[in-house]
């Protein structure tokens, strides 16, 4: 017997679902989007939409996840590394890069900053404070990659984060700063 997960139609069916949220995302709001109207767009009656997600949110998850996954991080990825296959990620999925924009409603800012996260649990409290501050100001800059267009490749963009986030200069703007 084949199930919903290892069958084609139902894999394609799913896709496009998710390929209409991410095209009226590009439009609307999160929360304006409603399951009829994907299903419109989709050419696929409600019940469809449901024996996938549970609702738009669920299925904007849905997409999250399976673009993280997709990236294949490896569990020993250096941070820059990790960040530049994510950067790439974006650069081959425009629609998905957008997601970064809709702060509340989608977690793909909190899992990839979890994801980076992971191994520094052990770090004392300042430390923690610092790569939370980094890590803050690499979304900011992520952010305004996406919104000017990707101009820079993925490449360009991670060298010019580390060298924000860790450049020696940084000491010119504090002095001007106090």
């Amino acid at each position: 017997m084949v199930g919903i997960k290892n069958n084609k139609q139902a894999q394609h069916t799913k896709k496009v679902l998710q390929e209409n949220v991410l095209q009226l995302l590009q439009k609307k709001s999160l929360s304006s989007i409603t399951v009829t109207e994907v299903c419109q767009k989709a050419h696929v009656n409600r019940t469809t939409f449901y024996r996938y997600f549970d609702d738009i949110y669920m299925c904007v998850d849905k997409i999250e996840s399976e673009f993280l996954d997709g990236l294949n991080m490896p569990k020993e990825i250096s941070p820059g590394k990790a960040l530049q296959r994510l950067l790439e990620g974006f650069y081959a999925n425009p629609q998905i890069s957008n997601l970064v924009f809709i702060e509340g409603e989608t977690k793909l800012l909190e899992k990839m900053h979890n994801s980076m996260e992971h191994g520094s649990q052990h770090l004392e409290p300042m430390t923690g404070y610092q790569e939370t501050y980094i890590m803050l100001g690499m979304q900011g800059i992520m952010k305004r990659w996406v919104k000017n267009g990707m101009p820079e490749t993925p490449e360009e963009l991670t060298n010019i984060i580390i060298r924000v986030a860790f450049a020696d200069d940084l000491q010119k703007l504090r002095s001007s700063f106090f």
